[in-house]
């Protein structure tokens, strides 16, 4: 079955990348260090690991030789997911990112169907913090979507359309911690869990989704800034700070790379009207790399940087493929400092290349190709001990209003997106000799 396998196969590409950037900069490994004492060097611990995610299935209908709608249930679904991700305030929070490594596929009735779900970003709450040797329940939400896609398999143009909904489930748990190590039971409530799919180019039916997922993980939790602590409390780290800061060493050039996704936000009119039995075309995820100048004393940074995504939307005898390729500039001050949790914010204007492309019964119908410049918005933070860091794991979001291509007049397809770069390794070169 096409489920574009090119999406996977660069995912897990760039998961490998990030796992690689992010375990560069690792030190000290003592994941309990910040019960003794909160400092800022005790912020925040990263973590990394792996869990089964999964529910009881959808039911949905399909259509037999006569046209007529039948039931159809899924078995349940499992899936095993990447999870990377950080403790912080002290042990209070726990922000992470957890990407699917397998599509279900199950074959009934003569459909072949596909269901799983997308990359997931959630947020923990931990009223009492974790500790050693200790349970810990949590409450929390999160962001994040699944996929379904159904072919008839008795027809030569039975392939549905991939269908993809974003969701918001709230989330509830435990986490046992011992030493570095930490174990996790949660479960996860989706209430919108019904949609509308086509099981042809006329006929739709309903996607019921079971609205209670669970997950059992494990991770395995580190510090990276302890090692920085002991300098900062004699005076070591301020008085280099303001030396370098003095001299203008502090303005420095920086590279950031790290994974992206793409959420829709626009509507893309043309479908709407034209193809209403096509979904959201939605990205896979793909690389934002980065290179920037930081200012110290404004506290103000200029980063040029470069997303580039293919998506493709494929049903019955329509084929469509969306591309985008951005280079961007973006201006963000800093607006806080949190015990090295540093938002910022500011403007981003990119100029945009980009394409669609459809095909009807093997026919192009339409082959767009158009630039544009794009304003949009910026924001972030940074876990930043201090500001004599080589490594600096960055976040960002940032959103592009209506941004899309004109086809047939009044009609549009959306490239409207709230871009996720969930955690960049930044690389300061000149800060290496700073903290010794």
């Amino acid at each position: 079955m096409d489920i574009n396998i090119n999406r996977v196969a660069v995912a897990s590409c760039h998961r490998v990348i990030w796992l690689l950037f992010l375990l560069a900069p690792m030190g000290s490994l003592e994941a309990q260090d910040y019960v003794a004492k909160q400092t800022r060097h005790r912020f925040a611990q990263s973590t990394f690991g792996i869990d089964y995610f999964g529910n009881s299935g959808v039911s949905t209908s399909y259509l037999d030789s006569d046209g007529l709608s039948q039931p159809l249930t899924t078995a349940s679904m499992f899936t095993p997911r990447l999870i990377i991700g950080g403790t912080h305030f002290w042990g209070h929070a726990d922000f992470a990112v957890a990407f699917p490594l397998k599509i279900n596929e199950f074959d009934t009735q003569n459909q072949t169907v596909n269901f799983g779900s997308t990359v997931e970003t959630s947020f923990k709450y931990f009223p009492w913090r974790i500790q050693n040797n200790r349970f810990a329940p949590y409450v929390g939400a999160g962001f994040t979507g699944y996929f379904y896609q159904q072919k008839d398999n008795s027809k030569n143009l039975g392939q549905g359309p991939e269908l993809s909904k974003a969701v918001f489930p709230l989330m509830a748990g435990v986490t046992f911690n011992h030493k570095n190590h930490l174990l996790e039971a949660g479960v996860s409530y989706i209430n919108n869990n019904q949609s509308e799919y086509y099981l042809s180019e006329s006929q739709k039916s309903k996607i019921n989704v079971e609205p209670t997922f669970f997950n059992f993980s494990y991770r395995y939790m580190l510090d990276t800034t302890l090692s920085s602590e002991k300098a900062w409390e004699s005076g070591k780290t301020k008085k280099l700070t303001d030396k370098y800061a003095n001299e203008g060493k502090l303005n420095n050039l920086f590279l950031s790379a790290g994974p992206s996704a793409a959420f829709q936000m626009g509507e893309n009119s043309y479908n709407t009207a034209q193809r209403p039995f096509l979904s959201d075309a939605v990205p896979s995820t793909f690389a934002d790399l980065g290179m920037g100048y930081h200012l110290h004393s404004p506290d103000v940074m200029f980063t040029l940087n470069y997303r580039a995504y293919n998506a493709t939307n494929n049903a019955y005898s329509v084929e469509q493929s969306m591309r985008r390729q951005s280079i961007g500039l973006e201006v963000t001050k800093t607006l806080a400092d949190y015990n090295g949790f540093v938002p910022y914010v500011g403007p981003i204007v990119s100029l945009e290349k980009l394409s669609f492309t459809e095909k009807y019964n093997d026919e192009i119908t339409h082959d767009i190709d158009t630039s544009k410049l794009a304003l949009g918005l910026t924001f972030g933070w940074d876990i930043l001990p201090n500001r004599l860091q080589t490594w600096v794991l960055r976040t960002n979001l940032r959103w592009y209003p209506e941004l899309d291509v004109d086809v047939d007049g009044e009609q549009k397809i959306s490239f409207d997106t709230l871009e996720f770069n969930f955690i960049q390794a930044v690389y300061y070169p000149g800060r290496r000799k700073m903290e010794r």
